[in-house]
C-alpha cells in the first residue's frame, strides 16, 4: 500500500511554499558548488528535482511512492524519476555531483535515515556536495514548533513516533554526525526549527 497516496494530490500547494525557501537556498549551494548533476533522494513529487532540471543541471529523483512520482512526472517533465528505494537505488558509485535529502530523515526509522545517507555518500563519492535539510530543536518561535509537532501526529502514528525520536535525539546535526558525516549549517528556516546543511565526509 502507497502511504502517500492521499497526500500526493495536496502536496505541492499545502507543502510546496514552506519547502521553496529551503529548495532555492539548495540550488544555491549546488550552483555555488558547481555541481552539474544530482540525486534527490526522497523526492516526493520531485519539487526540488523539478528546479534543479529546470536551472540546468542533470537531476534524477528517486522515491518509494509511485503516487508522489506520478505527480513529479507529470509536472517536472525535465527531471528524471526513479520509483525505488533511497536506501539501494541501483545507480552507480560516484554518478553525481551533489546529492539533496529533503525534509526525510525525520520520517523513517534511524536505521533507514542511516541507510538513506550512506547510500548519498555512495551517489556522490570522494568530495561530492551532499546536502540535507530537515528539523533541528529550537528554542524560539513557539508556535511554528507547536504547528510542525502538530503536523507530524496528523502525519500518522508511525511517521509521529519516528519523528518524535529524531527530535528527542537532537534532530539533523547530530543525526549526520552519527553517519559519519560533518554537518556545517546553511541556513535556517520556520523560526530555527528546520536547518539546511552541506554534510561533508
Amino acid at each position: 500500500m502507497d502511504e502517500y497516496s492521499r497526500i500526493a494530490p495536496l502536496y505541492d500547494g499545502v507543502v510546496g511554499p514552506f519547502l521553496k525557501p529551503v529548495h532555492e537556498a539548495m540550488l544555491d549551494s549546488l550552483h555555488a558548488a558547481g555541481c552539474g548533476s544530482v540525486v534527490d533522494l526522497c523526492c516526493g513529487t520531485g519539487l526540488l528535482a523539478g528546479m534543479a532540471a529546470q536551472a540546468g543541471l542533470r537531476a534524477v529523483g528517486v522515491d518509494i511512492s509511485a503516487a508522489m512520482l506520478t505527480r513529479a512526472r507529470a509536472r517536472r517533465p525535465r527531471a528524471a524519476f526513479i520509483l525505488g528505494d533511497a536506501t539501494a537505488t541501483g545507480l552507480d558509485d560516484g554518478s553525481f555531483a551533489g546529492c539533496v535529502v529533503s525534509f526525510a530523515l525525520h520520517e523513517k526509522p534511524a536505521p533507514t535515515g542511516q541507510a538513506i545517507l550512506a547510500e548519498a555518500r555512495r551517489l556522490v563519492g570522494p568530495g561530492g556536495l551532499i546536502l540535507v535539510a530537515d528539523y533541528r530543536p529550537a528554542s524560539g518561535a513557539p508556535l511554528t514548533g507547536l504547528a510542525i509537532r502538530l503536523v507530524e501526529r496528523l502525519a500518522g502514528r508511525e511517521h509521529s513516533a519516528c519523528f518524535r525520536a529524531f527530535m528527542k535525539a537532537g534532530g539533523t546535526e547530530p543525526f549526520l554526525r552519527l553517519a559519519g558525516l560533518s554537518p556545517r549549517p546553511v541556513a535556517f528556516f520556520m523560526g530555527g526549527w528546520a536547518g539546511l546543511y552541506r554534510a561533508g565526509a
